[in-house]
Parts: structure tokens; C-alpha cells; sequence
């Protein structure tokens, strides 16, 4: 994961879109994809995001995020499977019982949770964060002080996984063996890991307090911001293309 929502910047179409523009029209893919029927509307929009994706030079980085959804999803497959019962039984082994209700379910919920994620996930790896705050602080008119709170927390999720794997090496050049099967292991090799990792970020973000204070954080404005985020002919096409498909997505 390391890498792999980071804007590495580049002349795509969906790198040249303005930011609120992009994130909306990821919001609204993700909520189109929940309301789906069907788990072909569903691939429809998933399939629809990595062509998009590729289009615009981000098409591996689009595999690796849809790869790493359909590792997630395939959890919530098997926990859906064998909490749905009603239907017609395919498989009855003891207390475990597959329907096929049961399957078309889960199998939906998997496509949904991946089509839902996914615009969203390839959105903000298009977006650099500080051009992000800005476009909403302009363009939505969201108070800096929100928009400076949601982009912090966006950098410090992939910055607690670079520690945290960090200090997992650390531990393996140690002796300690993450690599054991058994979850109740795994999780109490890692659970002493996380205290020094909670006070590390504790100290980060007083350390990341004080510094937006000595650079005037209370006086900022939206009027502050030196590049302007318009909103164009290329974002009125790219709204337009988004109503259609995902229109058609509904309806499959």
C-alpha cells in the first residue's frame, strides 16, 4: 500500500478536473453504486472507473486499488454467505448453510463495496491535498479550518501505516515472528506495538498545532489561497459523461 495513494501529479484528464468537482462526482459514483440493483450495475461501475483511470495514466495504480478492494470484499463475502439463510439451500454441512439468496447477496455486497470505493480511492490519489483544501475552501465555500481538518487526516492515515510497518521491521530484525497463521497470536504480537505508535502520532500532531499557528492558521481566508480552481467547460463534461453512465448503471 505504501505509494499507492500518493499524487504523484501528471496531465491526465482526471488529474486536470477541479478537485470539488472530482471528489463530488466520486461521491456521487459511490452512492450510485450502493443504490444498485444488480451486481452488472454495480461491475458496470467499477469497470467504468478503471477504464477512466487508464485513460488518464493511472490505469495500474486503478488494478492495484481494485486488487486490494476485492481482498476486503472477500471477507465481507464469506461473512455474508454464512449469515444470510433464507432461500433454497446449495450447501448444508452441519450448521453451515449456503442458499442461493445467500450467495447472489453477498456476491452483490462485494461488487458494491468495490464500486463504491473505488472512484473515491482513485479521486484522491489524482488530487494533491493542498490544491484539495483549497478547491473546497473556494469553490464550496467549507471553512479552512474543515477543509485543513479532512486533508490532515487524509496525509496521516498512509503516514501511521509507514510507522506502523516501520516498527513491525523493527521488531522482525528482533526476533519477533509476525508471519503466524493463528489471528489471536498475530493480534497480541501486535497489540504492545501500538501504544509507542499512539504516542508518536499524539506528538505529531501537536507538533503539526503549533506549526500551522506560527503560519497564521487562525488568519486564513478563503480569499487566502493564491491559484484559482475554476470550473469549466472540462468539468461540465465530465458531469455530464458521470449523469449518463451512471444512469445506465441504475437501470441495469
Amino acid at each position: 500500500m505504501n505509494g499507492l495513494f500518493d499524487c504523484a501529479g501528471g496531465n491526465g484528464f482526471i488529474y486536470r478536473l477541479n478537485p470539488s468537482v472530482k471528489i463530488l462526482l466520486a461521491f456521487a459514483a459511490g452512492m450510485a453504486a450502493f443504490a444498485v440493483r444488480s451486481i452488472s450495475g454495480a461491475l458496470f461501475i467499477a469497470s467504468l472507473t478503471v477504464a477512466a483511470a487508464a485513460l488518464s495514466g493511472l490505469g495500474r495504480k486503478a488494478l492495484s486499488m481494485a486488487l486490494l478492494l476485492v481482498k476486503i470484499s472477500a471477507l465481507l463475502f464469506v461473512i455474508q454467505l454464512l449469515c444470510v439463510q433464507s432461500g433454497s439451500a446449495l450447501i448444508s454441512v452441519g450448521p453451515v448453510r449456503v442458499t442461493d439468496e445467500g450467495l447472489r447477496f453477498s456476491l452483490l455486497m462485494a461488487a458494491k463495496l468495490i464500486a463504491a470505493s473505488l472512484p473515491l480511492m482513485l479521486a484522491l490519489s489524482a488530487t494533491k491535498r493542498g490544491d484539495l483544501a483549497n478547491s473546497l475552501v473556494q469553490n464550496c465555500r467549507l471553512p479552512y479550518r474543515y477543509a485543513f481538518a479532512l486533508t490532515a487526516t487524509l496525509k496521516f492515515i498512509p503516514t501511521l501505516a509507514a510507522e506502523m510497518a516501520q516498527v513491525m521491521e523493527a521488531q522482525r530484525a528482533r526476533g519477533v515472528d509476525f508471519e503466524v497463521r493463528n489471528p489471536i497470536k498475530k493480534a497480541a504480537l501486535i497489540a504492545p506495538l501500538c501504544l509507542p505508535l499512539l504516542l508518536s502520532c499524539v506528538r505529531k500532531i501537536e507538533n503539526s498545532a503549533v506549526a500551522a499557528q506560527l503560519r497564521g492558521f487562525e488568519l486564513r481566508r478563503r480569499d487566502s489561497g493564491y491559484k484559482s480552481y475554476a470550473i469549466g467547460i472540462k468539468e461540465a463534461a465530465a458531469t455530464a459523461v458521470s449523469a449518463v453512465t451512471l444512469s445506465v448503471a441504475l437501470l441495469l
